[in-house]
């Protein structure tokens, strides 16, 4: 005889965002849309420049959330990537390095042009668009450019060499469990005022069974100051249904990310369209105002 299996009591909550009218001005919302542009054409240029290198899709696809993140979520002091208790981006997903070097470099010279004082006076401590000369080049690289602008040698992946990163991430899934890591030092060190470490991965990083453990532990650790942002288009290097789809299987994994962050009793919030700026920001406002002691999967 046929039964229903359903989830027991969970901690967690879950939110559903398909709408985010009245969150951001008009004003603004047509700066981040603007922005977003400027930072896919500078994954264009960066990918053209290294030809056929890095992953131009992810790092496109998760420019919206970073954003937002960079610009409204996160709590950290621009002058100081090396503060302790700053907010923190981790890109579990390494492979969107691309992408994060271009948001960098913009952010870096949005402060340039409109507050300089808020950048670190030594220009090593920040990451500017000359530093985007030395996208997948090493240190002895002897091109002119590289070399008169003092660019910065950028890995494939990242690394803590770049200003307000501390892992190094790579392969799929040891970004999310070096990113727990992360969050409960933080928590071990500054108890509940911890600062938040925000999670970039998409469904396709999520699939090996490390990221399973790492959410288990963040759970039952009660590590609310994990946030994980998924960057869920169903596309990977082989595949476009990576996760179940309806009725259809998935070709890795038969869940897809709000039942895996379900099951694992992590808050979850569901954004309806993640092109949506409105929508996003939304979000990420939902997920900063949970306070039930749990993680939380945006």
């Amino acid at each position: 005889m046929a039964s229903t299996i359903t989830f027991g009591p969970r901690r967690a909550t879950s939110v559903a965002i398909d709408k985010g009218e009245g969150h951001l001005s008009p004003e603004a919302t047509t700066h981040y849309e603007r922005f977003d542009l400027f930072y896919r054409s500078l994954c264009a240029v960066l990918f053209n420049y290294v030809p056929t290198s890095g992953h131009p899709g992810g790092s496109i696809s998760s420019g919206r959330i970073v954003a937002g993140l960079l610009f409204g979520a996160l709590d950290y002091d621009l002058g100081d990537p090396e503060r302790d208790d700053n907010d923190l981006v981790s890109y579990a997903a390494g492979h969107k390095a691309m992408g994060l070097y271009a948001m960098w470099a913009l952010r870096n010279e949005v402060a340039r042009l409109a507050a300089p004082e808020l950048l670190p006076t030594d220009p090593r401590r920040q990451l500017r668009l000359e530093d985007l000369l030395g996208f997948r080049r090493n240190p002895v690289q002897d091109t002119p450019l590289f070399r008169a602008k003092g660019a910065k040698a950028l890995d494939g992946h990242p690394t803590p060499t770049v200003p307000f990163l501390r892992l190094a991430t790579g392969a799929s899934g040891v970004g999310v469990a070096a990113s727990v890591g992360l969050a409960l030092g933080a928590r071990d060190l500054f108890g509940a005022a911890a600062p938040r470490i925000h999670m970039i991965e998409g469904e396709g990083g999520m699939t090996p069974g490390r990221v399973v453990e790492a959410m288990a532990a963040a759970s039952a650790g009660g590590l609310d100051n994990c946030v994980l942002h998924v960057d869920w288009n169903q596309a990977s290097i082989d595949s476009n249904r990576v996760c179940r789809e309806g009725d259809a299987p998935g070709d890795y994994v038969q869940w897809d990310p709000r039942e895996l962050a379900w099951l694992h009793d992590w808050n979850v919030i569901d954004v309806a369209d993640g092109f949506d700026v409105q929508q996003v920001h939304a979000a990420q406002a939902a997920a900063l105002a949970l306070a039930n002691g749990q993680p939380t999967a945006v």
